[in-house]
């Protein structure tokens, strides 16, 4: 450290010096409190000796204070660990689509890159995001216009949200069972996908309106990783308890693809008010099964492309107050069954720069 050309000259050398990520670097000589004040204090004091000075994250400046409209550069983060994730694609193809369409410049910007070099998006006009976000990114983002789709921490923030009615897109798999005659159903999702099940709206939804119902319901979690037979066994026996008839809610495309196979599998016949599964999310994953499954369709694309809208409304308005919007999703019946859609009432919001929409309602 007496040496000159020994002292470190970026965060990445600060990093490699100290042992710890280029991350937890820049947090540090910010004073973020995502990390303890022991690093902080070990951070910021090596970079004090060598006289080293990190990149300030400014606030954009809008055309109005500057005098001059700046020019755009999205930043769009995704997780490859979502490559095989439906939702997630159409959520990425939809951003991607809809900037192209208002030949809006973006960048694509991996998660794992974002949190080892924070200076990815030190340019960026905006950035915009699905539930790929993580929570170590709030102090790297800030102050930068940001736009979250579909994300359920919404402790972190702030940021403008875009998501589904997600209480309703379960009161509406509820109402499709109670409709049909099921007085008995499982309700069924993966660890992974459902962000703490036990309060997740979409998973509440249903089981408050199985409770109003007065419907009996058991609930079957499982993981990716556990030995498949387990669920199998599993799925088996809440169905034999409920003496063969049920409906069963799978929390999205990918469960009811699980479970499908799986009762094929067990030499289950799914048969219109016998034994019934429904999903949510209404992506090309289902649309194969035969018997085709109802599913509530969350306007996934029309979610994100009004994301993006939305994040240039923010980018042209930093100081307005931010915002929460969901848009209804609409129960598809598949030709074979009776087809219907039906979308439940809410009252009527207005996205971030936009005239009131049928189909956007505010979060409460």
């Amino acid at each position: 450290m007496n040496d000159k050309q020994d002292k470190p000259k970026s965060m990445a050398e600060i990093a490699e010096m100290l042992g710890i990520t280029t991350t937890s670097v820049s947090l540090a000589l910010r004073n973020s409190t995502l990390i303890s004040s022991r690093l902080r204090n070990q951070v910021q004091k090596v970079a004090e000796e060598c006289g080293f000075k990190a990149r300030t994250y400014r606030r954009r400046r809008s055309a109005a204070e500057t005098g001059a409209q700046p020019e755009e550069k999205i930043t769009v983060l995704y997780d490859p660990v979502d490559s095989d994730d439906p939702v997630a694609q159409q959520i990425m193809n939809s951003v991607m689509k809809r900037l192209t369409e208002l030949k809006v410049p973006f960048e694509l910007c991996s998660c794992g890159d974002l949190y080892e070099n924070p200076l990815l998006v030190e340019n960026s006009t905006g950035v915009i995001y699905h539930y790929s976000f993580r929570p170590w990114f709030g102090s790297i983002l800030e102050g930068i216009p940001q736009v979250a789709i579909m994300h359920e921490e919404i402790d972190i923030g702030p940021w403008d949200s875009f998501k589904p009615n997600e209480a309703m897109a379960g009161k509406l798999a509820a109402n499709y069972l109670v409709d049909r005659g099921f007085d008995r159903a499982i309700l069924t999702w993966e660890h992974s996908l459902a962000y703490h099940a036990e309060t997740h709206p979409r998973l509440e939804g249903f089981r408050r309106r199985m409770r109003e119902a007065k419907a009996e319901f058991v609930e079957l979690e499982y993981d990716r990783a556990d030995d498949p037979q387990i669920y199998l066994e599993q799925l088996r026996t809440a169905i034999e308890a409920y003496g063969g008839r049920a409906g069963i809610f799978a929390f999205c495309d990918q469960v009811a693809y699980k479970v499908c196979h799986a009762l094929n599998f067990a030499g289950y016949s799914r048969k219109p008010k016998e034994l019934e599964v429904i999903s949510c999310d209404n992506t090309y994953l289902i649309r194969e099964l035969d018997p085709p499954v109802p599913a509530v369709d969350l306007h996934i694309a029309e979610i994100a492309t009004r994301a993006v809208d939305g994040l240039l409304w923010r980018i042209a308005n930093p100081g307005a107050s931010w915002q929460d919007v969901m848009l209804k999703p609409e129960l598809v019946v598949p030709e074979g069954r009776p087809r219907r859609k039906v979308r439940e009432n809410a009252s009527d919001a207005r996205p971030p720069g936009r005239k009131a929409e049928a189909d956007a309602v505010p979060r409460m």
